[in-house]
């Protein structure tokens, strides 16, 4: 992130727009990703997100200053995880499966919100090239960046999450999947336990010694849902060019 722009030897002002962009795109990425959680734990009966005023848009609820500063600075930082009981939820009678939903409401999320993005990122960039040249260019082409970027955020913090690793979403669902005699094994807590700092080095080898295993494996991830999206996106395109944008 910061440091990339330092690495790319961009001015100052340059500097201070995209971090505008990433604050923008990253806030709502979060944002979404939580409120997602929140809302279907409500929905399915629990009120302790309500209860911890978690059920809302505000990316102030949601944001961790931590994560978002360390994400900002080196690529890799988290949101303030949504806490919910399971013990409440009731709407339908597989605990197991309400518990899935819960875990996978944040990628979904994330899915449709890149979704959205991409669909505007489109508009506005077909406008850019419209307007090429006149005032409104520097506006369109900015909205442009902050829809592109809030698309390819949403597509790492979705791919992310989905990594079988405590403690992403990917894992609680592969956990919900799991015989009971697994769970209470001591290899089984010990890799609890032991999990999210062999992220933090596979993170920090990636940035620093140049060796992006954790990229890749995101990119694998991520690379299905993209597609899927393009293809959804393919009429919209389509359209903008029967119209000539």
């Amino acid at each position: 992130m910061i440091i990339d722009l330092f690495r790319q030897g961009l001015s100052a002002q340059q500097i201070i727009h995209y971090l505008i962009i990433f604050l923008f795109a990253l806030t709502l990425s979060f944002s979404i990703h939580e409120f997602m959680h929140a809302a279907v734990a409500v929905w399915l009966g629990d009120p302790t997100p309500r209860n911890m005023g978690r059920l809302t848009l505000n990316p102030i609820a949601h944001v961790d200053p931590v994560g978002t500063i360390l994400l900002l600075i080196a690529g890799f930082g988290w949101g303030k995880p949504v806490m919910y009981n399971p013990n409440n939820l009731h709407r339908f009678k597989s605990r197991r499966g309400m518990n899935i939903m819960v875990h996978l409401a944040g990628v979904t999320g994330n899915f449709v919100l890149g979704l959205l993005a991409s669909i505007l990122a489109i508009l506005f960039g077909s406008l850019a090239v419209k307007f090429s040249g006149t005032g409104g260019e520097v506006v369109l082409k900015a909205l442009y960046e902050a829809f592109e970027y809030t698309y390819q955020f949403s597509m790492m913090l979705l791919a992310f999450n989905l990594l079988p690793i405590p403690p992403l979403d990917g894992f609680h669902v592969l956990e919900e999947l799991l015989p009971y005699k697994v769970r209470s094994t001591n290899g089984y807590r010990k890799f609890q336990q032991f999990s999210p700092y062999i992220i933090m080095i596979v993170f920090f080898m990636s940035t620093f010694a140049h060796i992006s295993i954790l990229g890749y494996i995101v990119n694998i991830i991520k690379t299905p849902f993209e597609m899927l999206i393009n293809l959804i996106c393919m009429p919209f395109y389509m359209l903008l060019q029967m119209a000539g944008l």
